[in-house]
């Protein structure tokens, strides 16, 4: 049986370096090729989300207000994904976040990882414009009905990797 977690992350920013946060993490799980469940979870900041991320996101100050901390979601996030592959698009940024926020509460940092920007690269079929998401699901006649959330994100993500995973894995 084969597993995969597709995970996104909508942020504050683009480096947690600089003190960006995580305000939604998604999920999709593909079991032997089947999409089993989509999910999201929104996540209280510590800061207030810029309004310019709120253009993008859709995502407000208001909607998080009442919603958990990452110290508390992401313990349960990390032992959710336990040892599965993750599916990411750009997945060096969503594995920066994620890493970045594992090992300030000291849980085990994610490396096992596949990058559907990477597989488009490699892919003989696609001839998109340009690697992104939004792109590729147009080419691939995808529907991503709510982009830049992260629900919607990773279940067109899901969607491209079963559509590329022949071959470019």
């Amino acid at each position: 049986m084969k597993e995969y977690v597709v995970v996104d992350l909508e942020t504050t920013g683009l480096d947690p370096y600089k003190g960006c946060e995580i305000i939604e993490i998604g999920i999709t799980e593909i079991i032997d090729d089947k999409i089993v469940r989509n999910y999201s979870k929104l996540i209280k900041p510590q800061r207030e989300i810029p309004e310019f991320i709120t253009s993008i996101t859709n995502i407000s100050n208001d909607m998080v207000e009442d919603k958990e901390c990452l110290e508390d979601v992401l313990p349960r996030f990390r032992k959710y994904i336990g040892d599965r592959t993750i599916i990411a698009h750009n997945a060096k940024f969503d594995l920066k976040f994620l890493n970045y926020y594992l090992k300030e509460l000291n849980l085990e940092l994610i490396d096992n990882h596949i990058c559907t920007l990477e597989m488009l690269k490699k892919s003989r079929s696609y001839k998109g414009k340009n690697k992104k998401l939004e792109t590729a699901c147009a080419y691939y006649n995808i529907e991503n009905l709510n982009a830049h959330r992260a629900d919607s994100d990773t279940l067109a993500t899901a969607k491209l990797f079963l559509k590329i995973k022949d071959e470019t894995l």
